[in-house]
């Protein structure tokens, strides 16, 4: 890989870096957001003398839901969430994308269907689907769904995700995901590797900062090539509850050993809605710069925890 292409992989880290160290300006902080247990409430309630009314215990139980971790979707950044699905439960993720790449065809991923088991705190199985119609036999088209696919026009892919570390200081969270995808349909039929390393922080203001790198083999003609993603994202809320944030993320796709190898950059925006703790909605908008025009990739879906 040329010296250019070595130095954008390692921009989006650098500028994570920064960023962080700029906008925290504090020491250290941990999520620490408790939501007070009914037996306390109930404890104020009593040496206070008086019976918890309908109003109260409704205002107290939205209070506790609001206090809930709220879930974390894979699918509402290019950038995959740090964190695993946690111990016993279940997340199941599904978008559509629109892609328009200059001088290709217009391509429609969905259901781009991810499933994910938390086996304890800090790993989980992953299962997914996906079939991307209009695809043409350039490969490296349809990577830049939000699921970093294979070059296959459908495609199951398996795997885990596994937390490394949580935040501790200016430790930063960390989380190492592996998958293999098997097309199912359409030309190709290798199994092709999907790896990615993620490290983030949550800042004081609780604004989260993450950067990742992925990995990922593939073939072009039964010639095989590996391709490199790097990533950034800033995930600011618009709400006191968090439950509106958004985000600008940059990332890219950098191809090694084709005949011809490619690297499409883009920087991404996006709203989401937390509408429960246990349920998000989104969607991302996506621009990158082309030598024959403007590449756009558009992208809505939903994540739901069980």
């Amino acid at each position: 890989m040329c010296r250019g292409n070595r130095l954008l992989l390692i921009t989006p880290l650098v500028s994570t870096v920064a960023i962080a160290m700029t906008l925290a300006g504090s020491p250290a902080y941990a999520q620490t957001d408790v939501a007070p247990s009914t037996e306390s409430t109930a404890r104020r309630a009593g040496a206070s003398g008086s019976t918890e009314t309908s109003d109260e215990r409704e205002a107290r139980e939205s209070e506790q839901e609001e206090n809930e971790e709220f879930v974390e979707t894979d699918r509402n950044s290019f950038t995959f969430a740090r964190m695993t699905a946690g111990a016993g439960r279940l997340i199941i993720e599904s978008s559509y994308s629109f892609i328009d790449l200059s001088g290709e065809k217009i391509k429609n991923s969905f259901p781009e269907l991810l499933m994910r088991y938390g086996i304890g705190d800090w790993f989980e199985l992953r299962l997914g689907w996906n079939y991307e119609s209009g695809r043409e036999r350039k490969p490296d088209a349809g990577n830049i769904a939000g699921f970093f696919g294979a070059n296959a026009e459908q495609q199951i892919f398996y795997g885990f995700k596994a937390a490394l570390t949580r935040q501790s200081g200016w430790v930063p969270a960390t989380a190492f995901l592996a998958q293999g995808h098997t097309p199912t349909g359409g030309a190709q039929s290798v199994t092709q590797l999907r790896t990615g390393y993620v490290l983030g922080w949550r800042l004081p203001n609780r604004w989260d900062v993450d950067a990742g790198f992925r990995f990922g083999t593939d073939n072009d003609e039964g010639r095989p090539y590996v391709m490199w993603a790097p990533s950034a994202v800033l995930k600011i809320p618009l709400t006191r509850s968090e439950r509106l944030f958004t985000h600008v993320e940059y990332f890219s796709i950098i191809t090694n050993g084709k005949s011809e190898d490619t690297a499409m950059h883009f920087v991404d925006t996006a709203l989401h809605y937390r509408i429960t703790p246990n349920m998000e909605i989104g969607g991302i908008v996506a621009f990158g710069p082309h030598s024959h025009g403007l590449n756009i990739v558009t992208n809505v879906g939903i994540g739901i925890r069980f």
